[in-house]
């Protein structure tokens, strides 16, 4: 299993959602923005999100939900011809590719389409049939921290290190977006001193305009960022806590 993988200074970009279940949007999202970290001579990965909607959404939720996360997975939904396409322009723009599996049998997709890192989202650190799934697939692997305990951490560690892992821990606030006073940017530090020789970054969900907590978190020896990316187009405007291209260009450091 080649698991060993460079961390430091990388630039994760999660699309999520925000390719609108549309395939030519998603193209454009990565274009901009392989041409942003090209621009400023970064590395930086571009990350999807697959969930297997026919089996992680309740039969009786398929069809019509007041759910509006459902909704906006099933408006959104995209088959896996489609991510060939959007996996095909990562590797073409020279960015690594990234996927959060939020159930097992994504797990088997991503490693059947060559993704080069499995991250794991902050919901799924206490998922351990998906855990289990994840550290048989062979790949280096993030983990975001948001709403877990030090305890819930330090299980996560000994468990990556215990399967052998390769593994970064991205400190993270999951809130959409995050208030300052919530950012907890000193997490960071007690995170390094906790994990000695373990890369510890940044998951962040603040105001995209706002470059301040990015370098806070520099200051406190973060070595990964990641931010939620998109474009906003007339029929669906961008959330709050999602970078345009431009400001991303303003975020890199």
């Amino acid at each position: 299993m080649d698991q060993k993988f460079d961390f430091k200074d990388l630039f994760i970009l999660d699309m999520a959602n925000n390719h609108q279940g549309d395939v030519e949007h998603g193209l454009n999202i990565v274009r901009s923005f392989a041409k942003v970290v090209k621009g400023r001579e970064a590395r930086a990965a571009l990350k999807f999100q697959f969930r297997q909607l026919d089996t992680f959404i309740h039969p009786d939720h398929q069809k019509k939900s007041d759910h509006k996360q459902v909704q906006r997975f099933m408006s959104t939904r995209l088959l896996r011809d489609k991510y060939q396409l959007l996996l095909d322009e990562v590797r073409a723009s020279g960015l690594i590719s990234m996927c959060t599996p939020f159930d097992e049998a994504s797990v088997d997709i991503i490693c059947d389409m060559g993704f080069d890192v499995i991250k794991v989202a902050s919901c799924s650190g206490k998922d351990w049939p998906l855990l289990e799934k994840i550290a048989d697939a062979g790949k280096p692997v993030i983990f975001s921290t948001g709403g877990l305990t030090i305890r819930d951490i330090d299980n996560l560690v000994s468990f990556f290190q215990h399967r052998g892992v390769h593994f970064a821990i991205m400190h993270c606030v999951a809130i959409y977006p995050t208030p300052d006073q919530n950012m907890n940017l000193q997490q960071i530090a007690l995170l390094r001193s906790r994990y000695p020789g373990t890369h510890i970054g940044w998951s962040t969900h603040e105001s995209p305009s706002d470059v301040t907590p990015v370098q806070l978190a520099v200051a406190l020896g973060a070595e990964l960022f990641e931010r939620h990316i998109g474009i906003a187009t007339k029929e669906a405007p961008l959330n709050a806590y999602s970078s345009t291209p431009e400001q991303a260009d303003t975020w890199r450091v």
